[in-house]
């Protein structure tokens, strides 16, 4: 066990559960999160690796280096003057997690999530997934000599599952109405099998995550954005995030948390719709289509605590089209960004929210670049293409006419 006496409190009644527990959310559905003891004395530390310089805000008194892939260490980017332009937003940052280990922000997560399972000596460990987080915690589990399951919905494309099965893991599709409602009865059977089922809104998933948060305190020289725009769907990435930046506050090395922008597509978007509402719960969402696949979680397992936070702090919401959705991710591409159709969905809801005056030009914005576009190839049917059909007798005439044509 962790020698920190670390343990977890659910998120809305502050009720406590030990540290080990196999679920990852209370009987009642509230998200569970870890409580570190003395987190006000915490102090950076020296060290090679992120989590030895933040060791006093993480649950485990060390990890092994051996499991890791090489995640973090992503780079925080102006964004450009193309985008910068699109948005209205001067200071506009990018957060580039696709140049993670398996190319998406999940890396982070699954590196602690496979560290929990050496710490309980368990030989397997499982996940539900569309694609993303499959991917993340096989590689992550090959690597730590785990065997890994990974549930998906039966629609998941096959190169997805590819993806998954070539470092080893299993996977198990599964057939079921609903995403959501598939993830909540697979959920629930963790305890009967003693299967850890690790999910997008786990609470040590979202001690990971919040390493994305240090590591821009120290890239951006103890500065805090104004905003962290995060396209949303188990709600744990936005968490982790605000989780780190809130700890941070509380040992003293910052006076203020950034405000979390909460994005989703408005084709499912049970938590921004819950928020622009005004409710206290998310409206759940089914039966739904949308080109960003990555957040299709129509009723997440403790979204209820993200609405109540945005209550709370002051975050913003916003909900983006189908059609903003793809003009985002062709100026994203136009930028020099390959990214997934979900982090395209950020771009356009900044660009909203500064139009709407909820975001001054003259603010830093971050925006998470969450997955590589090469997760999602589907969206580029969408996209104009560029191609000439050449031939060696015809390749001089043709140049000089694409040359005559962009001069």
């Amino acid at each position: 066990m962790s020698e920190k006496r670390v343990k977890l409190q659910s998120t809305l009644s502050g009720r406590e559960f030990p540290f080990d527990i196999i679920e990852e959310f209370t009987a009642d559905g509230e998200s569970l999160e870890v409580v570190v003891p003395e987190i006000t004395g915490a102090k950076i530390r020296s060290g090679r690796f992120l989590w030895e310089r933040f060791a006093d805000f993480l649950p485990f008194s060390s990890v092994d280096s051996g499991l890791s892939l090489g995640e973090g260490n992503t780079p925080l980017l102006e964004a450009g003057k193309l985008l910068e332009s699109y948005t209205g937003i001067r200071h506009l940052l990018l957060k580039n997690e696709t140049v993670n280990p398996t190319w998406s922000f999940k890396d982070r997560g699954s590196l602690f999530c496979v560290r929990m399972a050496k710490e309980m000596k368990e030989k397997i460990t499982a996940t539900i997934s569309t694609g993303n987080m499959g991917n993340s915690l096989a590689a992550y589990g090959a690597r730590a000599g785990l065997n890994v399951l990974v549930f998906v919905p039966a629609f998941t494309p096959s190169e997805k599952i590819l993806a998954m099965n070539v470092h080893g893991a299993t996977v198990i599709k599964v057939d079921a109405p609903d995403y959501s409602l598939m993830k909540n009865k697979i959920l629930g059977l963790a305890k009967e099998f003693s299967l850890r089922i690790v999910s997008g809104n786990g609470p040590i998933r979202v001690e990971g995550y919040k390493l994305t948060a240090f590591e821009m305190f120290e890239q951006l020289n103890g500065r805090v954005p104004d905003f962290i725009a995060v396209p949303t769907s188990a709600c744990g990435h936005i968490r982790g995030i605000f989780k780190g930046y809130r700890e941070l506050r509380e040992a003293g090395l910052i006076e203020r948390i950034p405000k979390m922008i909460i994005v989703q597509a408005a084709n499912n978007s049970p938590v921004v719709s819950a928020i622009k509402q005004g409710k206290n719960h998310i409206i759940p969402f089914s039966n739904f289509k949308t080109v960003a696949e990555a957040i299709t979680g129509g009723n997440p397992a403790g979204g209820d605590e993200i609405v109540q936070k945005a209550h709370r702090y002051g975050w913003l919401a916003e909900d983006v089209t189908e059609e903003e959705i793809i003009e985002s991710h062709q100026i994203f591409a136009r930028a020099g960004f390959f990214v997934e159709p979900a982090t395209a969905t950020s771009l356009w809801a900044v660009k909203k929210l500064r139009d709407q005056g909820k975001i001054t030009p003259d603010a830093t914005v971050v925006l998470m670049l969450t997955g590589s576009g090469l997760k999602d190839m589907d969206i580029l049917r969408t996209q104009p293409q560029s191609t000439v059909e050449s031939s060696l007798s015809t390749i001089h005439a043709d140049l000089h006419r694409i040359l005559n044509r962009n001069n």
